[in-house]
């Protein structure tokens, strides 16, 4: 799904030179579940960005769904994220005057989506997140954990192909950072390519695939075994 080949990306002004991004080389499949991290600095964050088309490289080769797009327009760009991203951000980035509906409604308002279709696609979502009582509701009104479930509910409601969390738990406790951890791990069964920016090793531990960035370079791709199932050769009791 995301092939990335000889990345770079430099930030630079009339006093600085920042090197963001060294040689990126990576390759995430279709349906993985995905920790990004590394210290503050180290890279993490540019490197979502460039997944979720906000930004491009300014070198190397960036292929997703087998198309090269590290050289698209603002406007092409514009409609990869639209078509096949969702963002979780760990401020929600809800807008205070609109109701939990209006919220969620956000992203189909914006692919033209016809209002009948908008409200079956939003009670679709929130039921599955179990927050149907909140739609009239504001963020100002709700949990923290509460508004977390809304920003995933946006984030999924038009069905993207790719869900980016950057830093989905920061502002949570343990307890409902846990509970966001197994919506996105449903989410994933589900069929969801979920690629979270974290600094808890916990939240990290949960995911399939661990990526770890220091100084703008990939230092250490670590990918779990698979869990051995029940009547494998460990442990279990064959018949004679």
């Amino acid at each position: 799904m995301i092939a990335m080949e000889g990345i770079n990306k430099i930030y630079k002004g009339d006093s600085y030179r920042i090197q963001a991004l060294s040689e990126i080389r990576l390759h995430i499949e279709e349906g993985e579940l995905l920790a990004i991290m590394g210290r503050s600095g180290s890279g993490k964050s540019t490197l979502l960005n460039l997944m979720g088309f906000l930004d491009v490289p300014d070198s190397g080769s960036f292929h997703f769904l087998g198309r090269d797009v590290s050289r698209l327009s603002s406007r092409q760009l514009w409609r990869y994220r639209r078509d096949y991203i969702g963002f979780v951000f760990q401020h929600f980035a809800l807008i205070n005057h609109c109701s939990v509906f209006e919220n969620i409604a956000l992203p189909l308002e914006a692919m033209g989506i016809r209002k009948r279709e908008r409200i079956q696609r939003v009670n679709r979502v929130v039921d599955m997140l179990e927050i149907p009582d909140l739609l009239k509701k504001y963020p100002g009104q709700i949990s923290g954990g509460q508004r977390q479930r809304v920003a995933i509910a946006r984030a999924i409601v038009c069905d993207p192909k790719v869900l980016l969390a950057d830093e989905p738990t920061g502002a949570l406790d343990a307890k409902t950072g846990d509970e966001l951890m197994g919506i996105f791990k449903k989410l994933n069964q589900e069929g969801k390519t979920i690629i979270i920016v974290t600094h808890d090793k916990e939240i990290a531990g949960q995911t399939k695939r661990i990526l770890t960035l220091e100084e703008s370079r990939l230092v250490a791709d670590d990918e779990k075994e698979e869990e051995q199932t029940e009547g494998s050769e460990s442990g279990s009791v064959q018949p004679d």
